[in-house]
């Protein structure tokens, strides 16, 4: 892949990159720190959006994989045979029940990590280990191996899936 670096006299630098497809991306930096990103088919824009220096800044973290590493495609086959996600519905009496995800050790007894709690419709995304008291009629959503998810309903008590 070739990028095409030019001087805009007054103005900044284009940057022009062939996709593999056939179009080229251009990138214009304006010394102001504006940037415009042109898609470009057969010497006419057909797409044009402007970024604010932050907003570049953030796609570029992005782009760059800083915040997202994609796992490949062989890799994640390997892990969703070994990885299950399981919906456990506490109920009344269960162990669980006003006790904190902390306390109750969940991932280091049984290797399995809470990842949600559905609280009556309500999504409670990443729950604070120390804070979130799990509530009987509570839905916690976690990820493990079978063994381990097996494990963590015995821990449970009265739970189901």
């Amino acid at each position: 892949m070739q990028i095409r670096e030019a001087d805009l006299p007054g103005i900044g630098k284009k940057y022009s990159m062939k996709l593999r497809e056939g179009r080229e991306l251009v990138l214009v930096i304006y010394n102001s720190g504006k940037r415009e990103i042109y898609l470009m088919e057969e010497e006419e824009a057909v797409c044009v959006f402007d970024l604010t220096e932050e907003e570049a800044k953030e796609l570029g973290f992005l782009m760059a994989g800083a915040l997202y590493q994609p796992v490949r495609a062989e890799k994640m086959e390997l892990i969703l045979k070994e990885v299950v996600m399981e919906w456990v519905k506490v109920e009344q009496g269960s162990n669980f029940v006003d006790k904190t995800i902390a306390e109750l050790q969940i991932r280091r007894i049984t290797g399995v990590s809470v990842i949600a709690i559905d609280r009556k419709g309500r999504i409670i995304p990443s729950p604070d280990p120390y804070k979130e008291r799990i509530e009987a009629g509570d839905v916690l959503i976690v990820v493990g191996t079978r063994p381990q998810i097996s494990h963590f309903l015995e821990l449970c008590g009265r739970c189901s899936t």
